[in-house]
């Protein structure tokens, strides 16, 4: 068994090496105008489409279209409403990544040289309609990594059309999954906030979906839904709020800070740890005075948060540390959270 293997590395290694000085010609020395790429052996398609894949996701311009029209020309493409059902999920997998790898929703610009002993069907210019929609029902598969990749590949597509499904797939996990997941809905890119701000439902009737918009908001700096952030905080959901707060410390807009400055007292502990580390972020020196009563709230979360704030301000914020770690009145809570923090940041040069 493993001479087997050993044989078969060697051989895609030899492949390998034989098509990067093919396909240096073909892409940078115009081969693509004179030899095309030569010839590729019917049984090294699979190990060609592998071949290629790796050097799409880092190639753009007409040098990606190339790339992409050489894996059309093999034919490929054909099987891949049979693979997106095969029993075997990796193949499931494989042949939806394949869709997104070499966007096979998109029309092709030029024609390719023909690369394989094998007559193939598409023609240059044809939109190849549909492999996004075969793509929809993974969603639903009962294996985790094949649903996962689905929904890949359906957001980098960047077309809202699936972006209520893909939606739904990430409300159906668990709410500790979801952020997790942002990762995927990114791919849409900001166009997303508005589709979600003009179809979701209230939040006071659902907020759960208004929490990733928060989440994706802060991830895309996207300053427009400030006032939508602003709007959401009144909502009174604690995992709501909380998330719209942490977008709000990315987007780090001081004029928020009187807003965010009244939640210090909230009876939730999750909303005052995110303004333990917004008022810090939002309101520079002038938030020591605001921070120094969070210090000694019951939970250390905050206390933590509130004391990291306060080394991240830089003299003004260290100052204060020091004389609450050396003041036999104040709280004991605050004392050692101080201290804890002050010899943190003398660890590892802060002060």
């Amino acid at each position: 068994m493993q001479y087997l293997k050993d044989r078969r590395n060697r051989y895609r290694i030899a492949r390998y090496q034989a098509w990067e000085g093919q396909l240096t010609d073909y892409l940078f020395k115009r081969g693509y105008e004179r030899d095309g790429f030569g010839q590729v052996a019917w049984s090294d398609r699979w190990l060609f489409r592998d071949f290629l894949a790796r050097y799409q996701s880092t190639i753009a311009g007409q040098e990606s279209e190339l790339l992409r029209e050489l894996y059309l020309s093999m034919g490929i493409h054909t099987s891949l409403p049979g693979r997106l059902q095969d029993r075997d999920p990796k193949i499931r997998a494989q042949a939806a990544k394949e869709i997104a790898v070499f966007r096979l929703d998109e029309p092709a610009e030029h024609a390719p040289p023909p690369v394989t002993e094998r007559p193939w069907r598409w023609k240059p210019g044809v939109r190849m309609e549909g492999y996004l929609d075969q793509v929809l029902p993974l969603l639903d598969d009962p294996v985790p990594f094949v649903a996962h990749t689905a929904a890949l590949t359906l957001t980098r597509s960047r077309s809202l059309k699936y972006a209520e499904p893909v939606l739904a797939w990430v409300m159906r996990e668990e709410l500790y999954q979801r952020e997790r997941l942002l990762r995927v809905l990114e791919g849409f890119g900001p166009t997303l906030l508005p589709w979600m701000k003009e179809n979701l439902e209230s939040p006071n009737q659902n907020p759960e979906p208004w929490i990733l918009y928060a989440l994706l908001a802060g991830s895309h700096r996207h300053r427009e839904s400030l006032p939508r952030l602003l709007w959401l905080l009144e909502v009174p959901n604690v995992d709501l709020r909380a998330s719209v707060l942490k977008a709000l410390i990315i987007l780090a807009d001081p004029a928020v800070y009187p807003k965010v400055r009244s939640f210090a007292s909230s009876p939730a502990w999750e909303i005052r740890t995110q303004v333990a580390r917004a008022l810090g972020v939002l309101g520079g020196p002038s938030a020591v005075p605001d921070l120094l009563p969070l210090m000694a709230d019951p939970v250390y979360e905050v206390r933590r948060n509130a004391a990291q704030s306060l080394v991240d301000l830089g003299h003004s914020g260290v100052s204060a540390l020091t004389w609450l770690a050396n003041d036999p009145a104040a709280d004991r809570f605050a004392r050692d959270i101080a201290r804890e923090r002050l010899e943190w940041a003398d660890e590892r040069g802060h002060m």
